[in-house]
């Protein structure tokens, strides 16, 4: 049967039992606490309320991706036991990953709301508070989406939550090191294009580029002086939501392949 087909209760159903699993999953509460704990304090240390959003940005996007990958792990293994129940119900097993997806990324979404509750008593306008959450949301749906995408491919759930650091390392740092080494390059930088589109190709970076010349019109200039680079920078919030809907349809995809082709 096609998802559009089942009826509303079969959701609602999936939904609850997802809900009332993501308010008992560890990495979840532990995601609570550091996000509402980190807010407090960058609000506390800031110095001047014009920093405050830079502040948060950069706990966003250390924080979420990281925590994102480690609950989608957690929470694709932890219905490992109830396999044998769940699949015997007359539901396409994408409903799971897409129920456990939504409930997941609800979740963080409200905590990251509830974290710039210190940005809006600074003084941070509406049009702030709304790139930071939405650049945020981003994130959570990318890196959730991953998370569960790597708990259907791996066996175990320690070696889920190895693959999702390793992960996590690989798109925060050496990702971002390969394109600047090759930004460094002297024959490289006739071609800004290439190590720029490696940049805006990353989930992370791509959301680090539309908070900074979101929050501050940050002068962005690449070798060359392309035009295009302009035009670019105006239509980067746009690039991060198709980005991210690119990312998270195509993982979401692949957990829905491996679940289809597993037994029991």
């Amino acid at each position: 049967m096609s998802l559009t087909q089942l009826p509303a209760s079969v959701y609602r159903a999936v939904l609850r039992r997802e809900a009332t699993t993501t308010l008992h999953n560890r990495f979840v509460q532990i995601f609570a606490a550091v996000v509402l704990g980190g807010s407090i304090a960058v609000g506390a240390l800031s110095g001047r309320p014009s920093a405050l959003p830079f502040g948060l940005l950069l706990l966003f996007l250390y924080v979420v991706p990281l925590f994102g990958l480690l609950i989608g792990v957690s929470a694709a293994h932890e219905e490992r036991d109830e396999r044998a129940f769940l699949w015997s119900q007359p539901v396409p097993r994408a409903v799971y990953v897409v129920g456990k997806t939504a409930a997941l990324v609800g979740a963080l979404a409200a905590v990251l709301g509830v974290a710039l509750v210190a940005a809006a008593v600074n003084g941070a306008g509406p049009g702030t508070l709304a790139l930071l959450w939405g650049l945020g949301v981003a994130l959570v749906l990318v890196s959730v989406s991953g998370g569960v995408a790597v708990g259907q491919y791996t066996t175990s759930r320690a070696r889920g939550l190895m693959m999702a650091l390793t992960l996590w390392f690989g798109a925060f740092a050496l990702y971002d090191a390969v394109a600047l080494g090759l930004s460094g390059v002297a024959w490289m930088q006739q071609w800004p294009a290439f190590w720029v589109s490696l940049l805006l190709l990353n989930p992370i970076d791509a959301t680090r580029l539309a908070g900074l010349f979101g929050l501050e019109n940050v002068p962005f200039s690449a070798p060359g002086e392309a035009a295009w680079m302009a035009d670019l920078m105006a239509w980067l919030p746009a690039w991060v939501a198709g980005l991210t809907l690119a990312w998270t349809t195509l993982l979401l995809m692949l957990a829905c392949r491996r679940l289809r082709r597993l037994d029991l």
